[in-house]
């Protein structure tokens, strides 16, 4: 049981750290946004990469804090029901729904975004979107982190929520 503990307080502490850390990229996007409207209606000279870094900033922020979303419950849910059960209740429903549908969905997008950030390193991937033409493989890999540490963290919320719904205590 102790080893189980520590399990989840690594991948919580992961979770927890990676999302305080990311959160400083939307003051970089906040930047690169300035940057661009100055440059662009102040002194009529738009940049050619600030498109395609902020769509790529705002996709890090996205994944990267998801874990972080799940560890503090932070995750949008209709509580017209789920809030009158027990903590038994509840976890006994976030582990069911957690089962039937987020394991596998993050087991496939896992798997494929580590396969694609590996793919785009083979071919040296480029944004075909924007005139810069900037490489997609810092990009493809943060996806593919941003996966697997939502993996563990529904993989430590289950846990949880499992532990919970047999014992009706809290495991960590």
């Amino acid at each position: 049981m102790v080893i189980l503990r520590k399990f989840i307080s690594v991948i919580d502490w992961l979770s927890e750290w990676t999302g305080r850390a990311v959160s400083w990229v939307a003051v970089a996007i906040m930047l690169t946004m300035t940057f661009e409207v100055t440059t662009r209606y102040v002194f009529n000279n738009p940049t050619a990469w600030s498109y395609d870094t902020t769509i790529m900033m705002g996709g890090v922020l996205f994944l990267l804090s998801t874990a972080y979303v799940m560890l503090v419950r932070g995750n949008v849910r209709v509580d017209i029901f789920y809030a009158r059960f027990s903590l038994r209740k509840q976890a006994l429903v976030d582990l069911i729904f957690t089962v039937l549908y987020l394991f596998g969905a993050m087991y496939i997008f896992t798997v494929q975004g580590w396969e694609r950030a590996f793919w785009s390193y083979s071919v040296k991937e480029i944004s075909q979107f924007g005139y810069w033409e900037p490489t997609m493989v810092p990009f493809r890999f943060f996806i593919a982190f941003g996966f697997s540490l939502l993996s563990l963290q529904t993989i430590s919320w289950s846990t949880k929520n499992l532990y919970l719904a047999i014992t009706n205590k809290n495991i960590v």
